[in-house]
């Protein structure tokens, strides 16, 4: 998926009315859409600040999404090949190492970490109270691609009593050796592999953008022709989404709006702009809106739409309303 420039201005989302600039709840004054179209330059997982080796055992639904975000129940199910996940009957074994440093590779490419992660055995004490995990860092697989934070999960009949996880040495390490079985050997289900782990999902995100000047982040230093460039990207990523030749900033600005991530297929709709509160504020009301009829819903997406308006300068805000019935 394209990357949304970093420059966007996004402003935080907040219930509003217009009692909240001085004047009645009703409706305001509708400010002319001049153009809508779908946002599809934002990513469903944003990177995780935390680099360090997570060892986790999940058994249940709610534990998967805090660490990998509603939309892994999605997701997960679908990289390991299985229908659901059954959590009454079944539970996750996942292990992430975000510790390793990226180095580059010969002939050139992005920087990668120089080892994947595998679990190489789940076995069962004798009294079935313990189940220990075995896992160690292997020579990544041309098929892997570039890894920041490999991991590894397998699904396995639900345990409910103590799980241990236990690191071995690098399979290429001189003498590693796999340590003699003490239990009982409980083969996966299912396994997945996941290069970049389980990032955070991307919030939702509203956002306006009044200016050129606003179409990348104020922050890059880099020659005028290449800002300019990149200025000019952007723009053209904005009229293609809104079905227009060209936006003239000094004129006219754009505002846009998601829900985060949701089941693939959901669409938004901005679906009135108005402006109240003495003409100081601008509102953008919003809603979800559910997958066609027919149409594929399978994995998930970070939907979002934009709108073309009149240059406003006060303050806006963003109401979402409830579902539109098709």
């Amino acid at each position: 998926m394209s990357r949304i420039p970093l420059a966007v201005l996004f402003s935080a989302a907040a219930a509003w009315t217009w009692a909240d600039a001085g004047e009645p709840a009703a409706t305001g004054p509708a400010v002319t859409i001049l153009a809508r179209g779908a946002w599809p330059h934002l990513p469903t997982h944003t990177g995780a600040a935390d680099r360090g080796v997570h060892e986790r055992a999940v058994r249940g639904e709610d534990e998967l999404a805090k660490v990998a975000g509603r939309g892994a129940l999605i997701t997960v199910p679908q990289a390991l090949k299985v229908g659901r996940i059954d959590f009454t009957k079944q539970m996750l074994l996942v292990v992430e190492d975000g510790s390793m440093p990226l180095v580059g590779i010969s002939g050139g490419g992005p920087p990668s970490a120089p080892y994947a992660v595998a679990i190489t055995r789940v076995e069962r004490d004798g009294e079935a109270k313990r189940l220990t995990v075995s896992w160690r860092r292997v020579r990544p697989d041309k098929a892997q691609g570039v890894l920041t934070r490999p991991l590894q999960a397998v699904l396995i009949d639900r345990f409910d009593g103590e799980v241990a996880f236990r690191r071995l040495p690098p399979a290429d390490q001189a003498g590693a050796k796999d340590p003699s079985p003490a239990g009982q050997e409980v083969r996966p289900v299912a396994r997945a592999f996941w290069p970049d782990g389980w990032s955070p999902e991307a919030p939702p995100r509203q956002w306006v953008v009044r200016s050129e000047a606003e179409l990348i982040d104020p922050r890059l230093r880099a020659p005028e022709p290449v800002l300019e460039r990149m200025r000019r990207e952007a723009a053209a990523r904005y009229a293609k989404a809104l079905g227009v030749k060209g936006i003239d900033f000094t004129q006219k600005m754009v505002v846009g709006v998601s829900a985060g991530v949701q089941p693939a297929g959901t669409r938004i709709e901005i679906a009135r702009v108005e402006v109240g509160g003495a003409g100081k504020a601008m509102l953008v009301r919003w809603r979800v809106l559910a997958p066609l009829a027919g149409q594929p819903a399978s994995g998930i997406t970070h939907p979002a739409a934009v709108a073309l308006v009149e240059r406003f300068a006060g303050e806006v805000r963003f109401q979402q309303e409830s579902e539109k019935k098709d």
